[in-house]
């Protein structure tokens, strides 16, 4: 200690080791590497120009191309985005978006979705959400619906997939009939 005593340099480094020592035992460890402090939602991943394949039983299930697409804490955006999908009974289906958020299984179609199938049914909603865990979608906004029965047009429209029910506000149909001969 004495050499502490007749050295005041080595006094002063000791003294901001202790400081430091002192500082880092008081603060709590923080698990997140950033902060949100002005609720700013910061990306984890982002990628552009992107292609996935999801692959199920050794065949390609569905092929995903985007334009951009961006992953958050707690949810992600997807930027003009094309979805093909094999069906059974050797359909195909093609969904198409501006912009998608996914959170969790919630899907929201906030600049419309555009749907096609190859047995020539297509859907077209200006806005809407899917639940992709009850197969429900509720439109917001003019729909259109094609096949070759007809077309039909109205507002607000609401689709559940398990029960078959499908739901609108001012329906519009145009049904072609068969001709009797």
């Amino acid at each position: 200690m004495s050499f502490l005593k007749n050295n005041s340099i080595s006094l002063f480094f000791v003294g901001i080791l202790l400081l430091v020592i002192i500082a880092l035992l008081s603060f709590d460890p923080r698990g997140d590497v950033f902060m949100d402090t002005d609720n700013v939602d910061i990306a984890k991943i982002e990628v552009k120009g992107f292609k996935m394949y999801q692959i199920k039983k050794d065949i390609t299930d569905a092929i995903i191309m985007g334009e951009q697409g961006t992953q958050y804490k707690d949810h992600e955006s997807f930027n003009n985005v094309s979805i093909s999908r094999s069906l059974e009974k050797g359909l195909f289906e093609d969904l198409a978006a501006k912009h998608i958020i996914r959170k969790q299984d919630v899907y929201s179609f906030d600049n419309g979705v555009d749907y096609k199938r190859s047995d020539g049914i297509s859907f077209f909603s200006a806005k809407g959400v899917l639940n992709a865990k009850t197969e429900v979608f509720h439109g917001k906004g003019d729909f259109l619906l094609r096949d070759s029965q007809g077309v039909v047009r109205g507002r607000d429209i609401v689709f559940d997939k398990k029960n078959e029910k499908l739901l609108a506000q001012n329906i519009r149909a145009k049904i072609h009939l068969e001709e009797k001969r």
